[in-house]
Parts: structure tokens; sequence; C-alpha cells
């Protein structure tokens, strides 16, 4: 089994830039459309402001998800890696040796 190298740090980098890309896009707004003007025109673009709204809704939800998960995989393998130098720590300290 091949083993993998794991960055806690670049993990919380990554929610981080998630987080914060997730806050830019919730912060996008549709701009007013003026009065008046061929009315299913003003309808279309309604509409389409619209989709686009929703749309990043469901952008910024997804990267809020992501950005939940790196840090939850961070926080994981950390405690993992603690964990484990732990129980290395104990088997080295019991005065066993390698077969």
């Amino acid at each position: 089994m091949a083993s993998i190298e794991v960055d806690p740090v670049g993990l919380l980098t990554l929610a981080g830039h998630c987080e914060e890309q997730a806050a830019r896009i919730g912060s996008v707004a549709a701009p007013s459309l003026p009065g008046g003007g061929f009315q299913p025109s003003v309808a279309t673009v309604q509409a389409a402001h619209a989709d686009v709204e929703a749309a990043g809704a469901r952008l910024m939800a997804r990267m809020q998800q992501t950005a939940t998960a790196a840090a939850t995989a961070a926080g994981a393998y950390v405690s993992t890696d603690t964990s484990s130098t732990k129980d290395i720590a104990e088997v080295g300290s019991s005065g066993l040796t390698a077969v």
C-alpha cells in the first residue's frame, strides 16, 4: 500500500481560500433594473438575474462545504498523527525490539 503525505496547513489554507471565495460570491448582487422599457425584455433580464443568483447560491454553498471538509480533514490528520506519535513512543519506551 502506497503512503501519502498530507499537509494539514495546506488543507487549512484551502479551507480559508474557499471561505473567502464563498463570501465574495455571496456579496455579488444583481444590478437594479431601470423602470419602464419593453416589459418582456425586463422580465427576461429579471429571470436571468434570478438564475444567476440561484447558481451563485449553489456555488457559495459548495465552496462552504469544501471549506468545512478541508478544515475537518486537516484536524483529523493532525489528530491521527499525534495519536500515532504517542503510540510509537509507547512502543519505543517499552523496550521491545523489532524482529
